[in-house]
């Protein structure tokens, strides 16, 4: 646990409570989100400074996701999501751990698996979506400068804790404004 708290993850998690502050107001709500975000604010940290994203962290992250579960009208289309939430991103990138070597690490999936949960559905799509694109983007960026080569690893915990923390604060508004579009 050593690796998670840096002054990167102090600062960040200043951002990620002030964060919950602005989208969220003063409400019970906002705790529980501003612990959301520091908790993958701490996943992000120890997987950029030791390759690892401890399991402390998702047990945390799924605990989180019960308390806020049962804390809220619990309906069958929420108590669904949530399961659906925890699977749509973590068991893809499972049969591809399993597949292709090297592809995901085990901490990722366990991240993706407890964040989805807490997320739901919706949201949680809509985290893998910006997480991948921008990992995407950087991994093609660092192979035209040649600052990495198309083998090399890239910690991917950064990407998701940034796609999850979006979707967390503005998804239902990305949601709202998608439905306009389509």
């Amino acid at each position: 646990m050593g690796a998670v708290f840096t002054p990167v993850f102090y600062i960040f998690s200043i951002v990620a409570v002030a964060s919950a502050i602005i989208v969220c107001g003063y409400e019970w709500v906002t705790v529980i989100t501003a612990m959301f975000l520091i908790f993958l604010v701490a996943c992000a940290a120890a997987d950029i400074n030791k390759g690892i994203v401890p399991d402390m962290m998702c047990v945390l992250i799924a605990v989180l996701a019960l308390i806020r579960f049962f804390t809220s009208p619990v309906t069958t289309q929420s108590l669904i999501s949530c399961l659906c939430g925890a699977v749509v991103l973590s068991v893809p990138m499972l049969i591809a751990a399993l597949l292709i070597k090297n592809s995901f690490g085990g901490g990722d999936i366990k991240m993706m698996a407890a964040a989805g949960l807490f997320l739901g559905l919706d949201k949680t799509i809509i985290a893998g979506l910006i997480a991948f694109l921008i990992a995407g983007f950087y991994g093609v960026y660092l192979l035209f400068t040649k600052k990495r080569g198309a083998k090399e690893k890239v910690k991917l915990a950064p990407y998701l804790a940034l796609g999850c923390a979006f979707s967390e604060l503005f998804g239902l508004f990305f949601l709202e404004v998608l439905h306009t579009f389509i």
